[in-house]
């Protein structure tokens, strides 16, 4: 008959013909979308790990650099420290005197015979940075006693032995050789620190002599049990305002001449 109905078969090419999209072509390009953001969003992810990687580089190498100005710092004070210390150069010598140790001095039944004093010659050390030696003694100009200089030292002297210490010992400089007139200690130039164990004083009656300290406030011994006698071990520590100390280790002989050189 002329009025049945078409069959799903021809309904079908029909759709088909009529180009219209199937459902599951839909489906197909919204799953290819999703691959374009997925690829994205791996880019930014690479991007991130990249930035992160260059900020933590950044950060080790500038602790790395800054670590190592420390070290060249740290080196270089170490080398100013040796740079800045003395040596001694020469001989050391002692000297011999009769100490006065009743206090008056035309009386000299009293006295002990005794070192009074130690020089040693100073130079810098590897021609470093020059050195102060500004002394906190001098002998007078007039009658040759040793008297304070009115001036600060920065190089301290401390002497130590089995019966007394002494901090910031009493001392006195000179130069010989080449100098400049001042009191730093320069590469060229040699300075004899003498350290005084005692007072050296002048009467006018007696004239010089040496004699104890008056009391526990001045850089003398003041004391007979405390004087450097014979056979005895003594140190001295120069200890300059920048740089390592240098220690000095002498033993007095058994026989005291007047001028002991102790090598």
């Amino acid at each position: 008959m002329s009025d049945a109905l078409p069959s799903p078969t021809a309904s079908s090419s029909k759709q088909r013909r009529g180009h219209l999209i199937p459902r599951h072509a839909s489906i197909q390009r919204w799953t290819n979308d999703e691959r374009g953001i997925t690829g994205l969003e791996t880019a930014i992810i690479l991007i991130a790990f990249v930035v992160v990687a260059s900020v933590f580089a950044y950060t080790v190498i500038t602790a790395g650099i800054y670590s190592s100005q420390k070290s060249n710092e740290a080196v270089n004070a170490a080398i100013e420290e040796v740079r800045s210390s003395v040596r001694t150069t020469g001989n050391i010598l002692a000297y011999r005197g009769d100490v006065d140790t009743d206090g008056v001095a035309s009386s000299t039944v009293d006295r002990i015979p005794v070192v009074v004093s130690v020089s040693l010659e100073l130079r810098v050390a590897i021609n470093g940075v020059p050195i102060d030696v500004t002394p906190p003694y001098q002998l007078n100009a007039t009658n040759g006693s040793l008297e304070s200089s009115g001036l600060t030292n920065t190089l301290v002297v401390d002497y130590l032995s089995q019966e007394r210490q002494l901090e910031n010992a009493a001392w006195t400089v000179s130069f010989t050789g080449a100098t400049d007139g001042d009191f730093s200690l320069e590469a060229a130039e040699r300075a004899t620190l003498t350290v005084w164990l005692v007072e050296y004083d002048y009467d006018v009656s007696s004239g010089l002599y040496y004699r104890l300290g008056a009391d526990a406030d001045d850089p003398f011994i003041d004391d007979a049990g405390g004087l450097l006698g014979k056979y005895k071990p003594f140190t001295l520590e120069i200890s300059p305002v920048r740089g390592a100390p240098f220690q000095v280790d002498r033993l007095t002989p058994q026989s005291l001449n007047p001028i002991i050189n102790l090598h």
